[in-house]
Order: structure tokens, then C-alpha cells, then sequence
């Protein structure tokens, strides 16, 4: 629903001196009037205040009939700013809640995960982008765990010095995901009981990024595996978020 709101923000962004004055306002009444229905509660929490500030913005500039000097700068970065926002939209009735990441100790692997998450929760699945989900949830996985074994020395160094641990070096990335569960779970930072489904569900996530793999096992992405998927990531983040 949204992309064809974002088409009218983006045609909004984009204003040059070249184009008529006229042109501008059009888009500002058919913007005004696809956003005025949006739900502030269908926005992720973050972005609701803004959404309603931009509303706001956007229904004064639909009323505007003369740009003066400096106005296309701000109607250029308007446009801009509703197109940026739509994409914390999650769909009519879907009261958006993208869950929080605070438990990730690194800040700018957190910005990360949240971006990511969002991704997954707000455009993959809604979307039926199943191979994409079961690929973005073991890499969110890859990622908190990884912060979760290196979030301080003493934690590092009981993770490498795990029976469990490779012999590769884990700050460098190169622990898969499978040895990331396992070196968790030998440290008890997993409960026992899930470990076994979220490593069966995830541990070969990457071979679906190989068409070639996929084919060859004959396991296509459906349905059930993005759910199962997700559904695993989410299990171990209400783990480690209690």
C-alpha cells in the first residue's frame, strides 16, 4: 500500500527549480490525502511522533498555493522525510512494535540488528519473502550471539577456551552459527531445552543464499520454514531479553 504513497513522497523529494509551482501542490493534496488514513499506532513507536509532525507539515503545504525563495529546499526535504518515515509503516491494523535489542552490548552492532529485524518483521514476511526470512533470521541470530560471547574479556575467553569453541578466531567472525549455539549452550547462556530445534532450524541458514544447495537437497524456503525460522530467532532473543 505504501509504495505508491512513497512514489508520491519520492516525486515530492526529488523538486527541482525546472518544475512548475503548480505541479507541486497537486502532489502535496494526492500526498495529504493518501496519508490522512494512516493509524499513528501502525508506525513502530519511534516513528509515530514523527509521522504525525510530517502530517502536519504535509497538510499546510497542500494549502500553499506560491513557492517563495528557499521553499523548494523545504518541500524537497519534506518529501524526503515522509518517504524515510513510510518505512516504519507496518500495514493497516498491524500496530507495529518492532521488538527492542537492549540486550545487545555493542551499539553499532545493535543499530544493525534493529535495522535488520525491522526488515524482517515489517517487509520480509508480510511479503512472503520466505527464502529471505530464514536468511535474515540466521543472520540477526549470527549477530547476537556473537555479541552476546564477546560483550566483555572474561566472557571471550571462557567462549574460546570452550570445548565446544573452534579453533578459529572469533573476533575475526569466523565462528559459524552452529559453534556459536554450541559455545552458548556450553556455557549456559541458552536454555538446554531450545538449543537443539533453533540448531536444527538455523545452523545451515547460508546454503540458502546457494540456489545450486537448495536444489541439490531438494529443502526449498516455504512458508513453514520462514515461520520456524523466526520463530527461532525470537525465541532466543526472549531469552536473553528477560
Amino acid at each position: 500500500m505504501t509504495d505508491y504513497i512513497k512514489k508520491i513522497a519520492d516525486s515530492i523529494a526529488g523538486y527541482g527549480p525546472q518544475q512548475a509551482g503548480t505541479s507541486i501542490f497537486t502532489l502535496f493534496r494526492s500526498l495529504a490525502q493518501e496519508i490522512a488514513p494512516l493509524d499513528t499506532r501502525d508506525f513502530l513507536p519511534a516513528a509515530r511522533y514523527e509521522f504525525s509532525v510530517l502530517r502536519v507539515q504535509v497538510n499546510h503545504w497542500a494549502t500553499v498555493h506560491g513557492l517563495e525563495n528557499g521553499d523548494g529546499q523545504k518541500v524537497a526535504a519534506l518529501g524526503k522525510a515522509v518517504s524515510k518515515c513510510l518505512d516504519y509503516y507496518g500495514g493497516e491494523g498491524s500496530r507495529a512494535v518492532s521488538r527492542s535489542f537492549t540486550f545487545v552490548n555493542d551499539s553499532d552492532l545493535r543499530t544493525i540488528v534493529e535495522r535488520d529485524y525491522r526488515e524482517l518483521s515489517l517487509i520480509l514476511l508480510p511479503g512472503g519473502a520466505w527464502k529471505s526470512v530464514v536468511v535474515m533470521s540466521g543472520s540477526i541470530l549470527e549477530a547476537v550471539l556473537y555479541d552476546l560471547l564477546t560483550k566483555d574479556a572474561p566472557t571471550q575467553a571462557s567462549a574460546v577456551a570452550s570445548s565446544a569453541a573452534p579453533k578459529r578466531d572469533i573476533a575475526k567472525g569466523g565462528w559459524t552459527l552452529h559453534e556459536l549455539i554450541q559455545v552458548a549452550l556450553a556455557l549456559k547462556l541458552l536454555p538446554v531445552d531450545r538449543v537443539d530445534s533453533i540448531d536444527r532450524i538455523l545452523r545451515d541458514y547460508r546454503n540458502f543464499v546457494h540456489p545450486k544447495k537448495e536444489l541439490r537437497d531438494a529443502h526449498p524456503c516455504t512458508e513453514a520454514e520462514a515461520l520456524l525460522s523466526e520463530g527461532a530467532l525470537d525465541s532466543v532473543c526472549n531469552h536473553l531479553a528477560r
